[in-house]
Parts: structure tokens; C-alpha cells; sequence
């Protein structure tokens, strides 16, 4: 088995610069699942063995290829119901495997340095430009719901220990602080004189987000800068980078592990992510605060061939996040915390007119729910519109998965329907395809409250 192992490593040969990327993916992946803690403890041990492996030997491939797997097999089958960071997770890891497999079985070159920054680049920055452009709307700049408050307010309080309230003036400071961060200087990262100054800035971003609800997609920030910013044919990494990469990943590992010692000397729940989060910096500075000091950012040249590759792959994650405004869903696909409406009667966006841009009005054919109760159920939904299609998902879905009645009072084409069971109805009979269409509920007044 060690024989074959060592083969199978001659044959990779990655350079060391892959190593480094493979450690802090896996440090990324382990922050993805870290609610798995109480509910799948087997799936967090085994991530925390890959991890684990990565700190005793960095230059390995195994633990990558073993939290990859791990991404695919829990994440594939509720995609794209999943948030965004994990999206790009399973994303990530369905490509390594395909790498792996042809670099493993083919002769030719399959992993060309200079192709992997360029590509790096566009699938960074066409993230976050969108992750910015969706909040370009007129319930992102209302001071009395900007999804700006809620984050701000969180965090500064923990920071300061007491509670804060966000005026409209920083309120407004926020909104706009956060459009450039997202929206203008991402483009930074595409030139070399540029980028250092570009990734400094995200990084830092992403160093304040952490305190809220953020460090997992702050681990998956850092992976894609990282990517953007190494220099891919680099054959040797000091044995102090070796040192801030085991110390990010073990700070990573205690801010998982730490709602169990936090439970224990009872530390409110709704303190958790910003413990858990600053446990984490801890790491994520130190790393990022050495490398970036000590390294200085490429210059690539440009070949006419990666320019259809890397023309797909925009195109592809632009069709992902603006589909909503054809009508074809609009959760899970960098739309979160934007305050964004898309249906025709209350689209909100500034610059998009879903009145002229929707081609299937999915989301206009609606229930509206007056009144549903069920403690299985998290989500509130009393009040609340849903599209027909994701209604019937959701019942489907209940319907498998909880056994108590779930008394439901309804609206839907004008006729109002009461039911002691909504699970035993005719709107639990599902399509295969409604799973892909991931909506939010409707809030049928405005201005539009901040939601996931």
C-alpha cells in the first residue's frame, strides 16, 4: 500500500506551491462543515484526521483528496441548497478530482502555472463583483433595513461589550464601503502592480467579517486570494511559512471544537460565532499578515488560449448569480444579505427591471401562506408568499422528513385552503426539477428586511 502511495506521489509531483493551496483548501473545507460538530461528529472526525495529516506532513496530496471527496458526497446531493461559500467548496472539489484523475492518468501537461493564476483571478473577481452588484438596490440603501445593520450591529457590539446601535449615517458608510470593497477592488487583483494592494484589502475585509457569521467563507476567501496571488512555480516555501500554515490550521481546529468548552461555562449561544470567529483571525492573521510580507505578487503573461476557457468560465458563474432575474431562482447564488427582490410586482433592483428581463414567472405563481405551524420547521413562513414550485419542494421534503401534522392555512389563485396536514395535500406531489429552483419567500410589503 506505501509502495503504491509513493507511486502515485511520483507520478503527481506537484510543486510545493499546490501543497500550500491543498492545506489551506483543507482548513477551508473543515470551516464549511463546523455545524456538522453536534449533528455529523463521525463526518467533523474525519476532517479533523485530513487536517490533522496536513499539520504532520504539508506537502501531502491524501488529505486534500480525502476532504474533496468528503465536500462532494455531503454537499452534491443538496446542491444548490447550500450557501455560497459551500457552492464554491463543492465546486473547488469536484475540480481537484478531475485534476487528480487526469494528471494521474495522462501524459500531457495538465496543470499549466501560468493558466491556473489567470483562472484564479476571474473566478475571483467575477465573485465578488456580484456578490456587490446584487445589493445595488433601493432596500440595500434604506437605512432601516440595510443588511448592513444586522452584521454591523452584531459584530461592534461583541467588539465593544455593549449593544450597538447603527445610525443612518453609518449606516450609509457601511453600504458603500462595502460596494467598492465588492465591487471595485476585486479588479485590482488582475494586474501585478495592483494585486497585493487588492488581496491586502479583501483579506482585511474579510478579517472584520469574521467576527459575525463569516469565517467560513473567510477560510474560502483566503483560498481563492491565495490562488491568485501565489506564484505557482515556486519550489521551495520557508519553514516559517510551513509554521503560520499549522498554526492557521490549528486555530481553525480549536474555533470548530470550541461550542463544546463554550456550552460548558455557559457562554450565551448567540456569542459563539463571534468567539468562534475570533479564535479563528487568530490564525488567519498570522498567516496571511507573514506571507504577505515576505512575498511579492507575479506578473503572468497572457496566451490566446486561455481566453475561451476563462470566457466560459464567466459566463458560467454570471448565468449561476443573474438567473434569478430571468426567474429561474434567486437563493444560494451570491444573492444573500443583499436585500434583493425579484419578483415582477416588487423588483427593487436599480439597474435590472425584472418586469422585462423575466422569462419564466416561476416565482409569480404564488401561495401565500396565512398561517403554518410546526416546531421541525425553522424557517418562518406566516405572513410570507412562496412560488408554487419551492412551496411544493418544501412540502415534499417535510413530508419525508417529519412525522407531526403541520396545520396549514393558504391562499393560492384566489382560493383559500385549510389543511390539518399540508404533508398529506396535494401540493406535496414534487418534480425532480423544483429542487433547482431555490427561491426565497416573498415578503408581500416593503421596504424588503434582510434575509440569508
Amino acid at each position: 500500500m506505501i509502495e503504491l502511495l509513493n507511486r502515485i506521489e511520483n507520478r503527481l509531483k506537484f510543486r510545493p506551491s499546490y501543497y500550500l493551496l491543498f492545506a489551506i483548501l483543507n482548513g477551508a473545507v473543515l470551516m464549511n462543515f463546523h455545524n456538522y460538530l453536534f449533528k455529523h461528529s463521525i463526518g467533523i472526525v474525519f476532517l479533523f484526521c485530513f487536517v490533522s495529516y496536513t499539520i504532520y506532513k504539508p506537502k501531502n496530496w491524501i488529505s486534500v483528496i480525502g476532504s474533496c471527496l468528503f465536500s462532494v458526497y455531503y454537499l452534491l446531493d443538496f446542491f444548490p441548497r447550500i450557501g455560497n461559500h459551500s457552492s464554491i467548496i463543492l465546486f473547488t472539489s469536484l475540480t481537484i478530482l478531475l485534476l487528480f484523475i487526469f494528471k494521474l492518468f495522462s501524459k500531457k501537461e495538465v496543470l499549466n502555472s501560468k493558466f491556473l493564476s489567470y483562472f484564479f483571478r476571474i473566478f475571483t473577481v467575477t465573485v465578488y463583483f456580484y456578490t456587490g452588484f446584487h445589493k445595488l438596490n433601493t432596500d440595500y440603501f434604506n437605512t432601516c433595513v440595510s443588511c448592513v445593520n444586522e452584521i454591523n450591529e452584531y459584530t461592534l457590539s461583541n467588539i465593544f461589550g455593549f449593544p450597538i446601535k447603527i445610525g443612518d449615517s453609518l449606516s450609509r458608510f457601511f453600504q458603500i464601503i462595502a460596494l467598492i470593497v465588492e465591487c471595485i477592488v476585486p479588479f485590482g487583483i488582475m494586474h501585478y502592480k495592483t494585486r497585493s494592494y487588492s488581496v491586502l484589502l479583501l483579506l482585511l475585509f474579510h478579517s472584520y467579517l469574521s467576527l459575525s457569521v463569516f469565517a467560513d467563507f473567510s477560510a474560502v476567501g483566503l483560498f481563492l486570494l491565495l490562488g491568485c496571488f501565489i506564484d505557482f512555480e515556486e519550489n521551495s516555501f520557508s519553514k516559517k511559512t510551513i509554521f503560520y500554515i499549522r498554526l492557521y490550521l490549528i486555530m481553525i481546529m480549536i474555533s470548530v471544537i470550541s461550542p463544546i468548552f463554550l456550552s460548558r461555562i455557559s457562554v450565551q449561544t448567540s456569542v459563539f460565532p463571534f468567539i468562534k470567529g475570533f479564535i479563528f483571525l487568530v490564525g488567519y492573521l498570522s498567516f496571511f499578515i507573514y506571507f504577505f510580507r515576505n512575498h511579492d505578487a507575479k506578473r503572468y503573461s497572457f496566451r490566446r488560449s486561455y481566453f475561451m476557457p476563462l470566457f466560459i468560465l464567466c459566463i458560467s458563474i454570471s448565468f449561476w448569480t443573474l438567473k434569478g432575474y430571468i426567474g429561474l431562482g434567486n437563493a444560494g447564488n451570491l444573492t444573500m444579505f443583499s436585500n434583493l427582490v425579484t419578483e415582477k410586482s416588487m423588483n427593487n433592483h436599480l439597474l435590472i427591471d425584472t418586469k422585462k428581463t423575466k422569462l419564466f414567472n416561476f416565482e409569480e405563481d404564488n401561495v401565500y401562506i396565512i398561517k403554518m405551524d410546526n416546531p421541525n420547521i425553522k424557517e418562518n413562513y406566516t405572513g410570507y408568499k412562496l412560488p408554487i414550485v419551492e412551496f411544493r419542494f418544501l412540502v415534499n421534503y417535510w413530508s419525508k422528513n417529519f412525522d407531526k401534522p403541520i396545520p396549514c392555512i393558504l391562499v393560492y389563485k384566489n382560493k383559500k385552503y385549510t389543511f390539518k396536514d399540508i404533508k398529506t395535500s396535494e401540493f406535496k406531489n414534487s418534480k425532480w426539477w423544483y429542487k433547482y429552483l431555490n427561491f426565497r419567500k416573498i415578503q408581500t410589503t416593503s421596504p424588503n428586511e434582510c434575509r440569508w
